[in-house]
């Protein structure tokens, strides 16, 4: 089946992407890796992002709204083939030469590309007004305006290099691809698929979860900017964006929870309850960046924060969810020992992260054997993966 296929190419850039990262972790124990660390470190994060989650997204997307036409259409077909060629151009390039010609160009393809594929997605979905479809095209629209920022961001570096301008550019796409995008479009389909599992009253929360969720994401790029803004206007509306996510976690909790305890198979529920637990985790940390002494000792000390903050959201939350849609929608049944696994190395690798960054700022120390330890997550995650993609299998139903 074609939807299949698109899935099973996700899941290699998933593995592929897995791979990068430990390279990345081996890196402190080898000297013999010929590739420079932060090449390799823009081929792991582009492939997870686009080849893993995008991929993933946009497939489940067409499986859920038109998958008569993703099985026929020659043109969509030929969209996910330049998209995954890209892809695999981008893996190549970025480790031999980073951000340069052949690494632009890949890039600028697969965008291209993108587009059109979800102007295509945007014209069969248009006719659906309901909240879930509307999250989607909201998610769609937000994945335009973070791209802006990709287009703009050489144009930044010839003119000015990198100084603040082009970090603060760096991470507009990187908010909007998040918590924008990935967010909405994620939600989306999973309240499409469990709406007629809802009753009257929780359908109705779906339209201020929305709202919430969608405000909050507009003024949530205030919050990137706290680390090199220190005007009145901009603490303002992180404040107000930071306030509005804790809100639209009561609305979530008040959908779902029924969802949790009777609707869901166990498996399912366990890895559904983890992702949304790493949402939390994920919006509350927003939260408490708004207080400025807080978030000083944080900038300090960024590196283990910010890494540790966006493995929550793609290995906690984004990868998670879209296991759940695939069990799920595909009625795909994961591996049991790659989950378990794929949790342990994932929780092993947050707790690392995040305690290096408290033993630094607090107490000038490093964790004994930090880097073997973390390298030994990396692996476990790895191998979790590798069980998911051999082991798991359609259900049978």
């Amino acid at each position: 089946m074609r939807i299949q296929q698109q899935i099973k190419i996700a899941r290699i850039f998933f593995i592929l992407s897995a791979f990068y990262g430990l390279t990345l972790r081996i890196y402190k124990h080898v000297d013999f890796i010929p590739f420079n660390y932060k090449n390799i470190l823009e081929g792991h994060s582009h492939v997870a992002f686009l080849g893993w989650g995008f991929l993933a997204v946009i497939s489940l997307i067409a499986q859920e709204y038109f998958p008569k036409k993703l099985n026929e259409s020659q043109k969509l077909k030929w969209f996910f083939k330049i998209m995954v060629f890209s892809l695999f151009g981008l893996l190549i390039s970025f480790p031999i030469q980073g951000y340069h010609f052949f690494s632009i160009l890949f890039l600028s393809i697969f965008l291209l590309t993108s587009y059109f594929y979800l102007i295509s997605t945007l014209k069969e979905i248009k006719n659906n007004r309901s909240i879930p479809s509307l999250f989607i095209k909201t998610g769609i629209l937000f994945y335009f305006l973070s791209s802006l920022a990709i287009w703009m961001v050489g144009i930044i570096v010839a003119k000015f290099g990198k100084h603040e301008l082009y970090h603060n550019t760096i991470y507009f796409y990187l908010h909007f691809l998040y918590n924008g995008f990935f967010i909405c479009t994620l939600f989306g389909i999973f309240f499409r698929y469990i709406s007629k599992k809802l009753n009257k009253d929780s359908l109705k929360l779906l339209t201020p979860f929305y709202t919430l969720t969608t405000v909050s994401c507009i003024l949530g790029y205030s919050l990137s900017l706290l680390w090199s803004e220190n005007h009145w206007g901009i603490q303002f509306v992180a404040i107000l964006s930071a306030i509005l996510q804790v809100i639209s976690l009561f609305y979530l909790l008040k959908i779902t929870q029924k969802t949790f305890s009777t609707q869901l198979r166990k498996q399912v529920r366990f890895i559904l309850i983890f992702a949304f637990s790493a949402f939390t985790i994920k919006v509350l940390l927003q939260f408490f960046s708004i207080f400025p002494d807080l978030f000083e000792h944080v900038i300090r000390f960024k590196a283990n924060y910010i890494i540790g903050y966006i493995h929550l959201f793609t290995l906690g939350f984004l990868s998670p969810m879209i296991f759940v849609l695939f069990s799920t929608i595909l009625k795909i049944q994961l591996d049991k020992l790659g989950v378990i696994f794929y949790f342990l190395g994932f929780i092993s690798s947050e707790v690392l992260l995040f305690a290096q960054g408290i033993a630094f700022s607090h107490f000038s120390i490093s964790i004994p054997y930090y880097d073997t330890t973390l390298l030994g997550a990396s692996a476990i995650i790895l191998v979790g993966l590798l069980l998911i993609y051999f082991r798991s299998k359609k259900r049978e139903e």
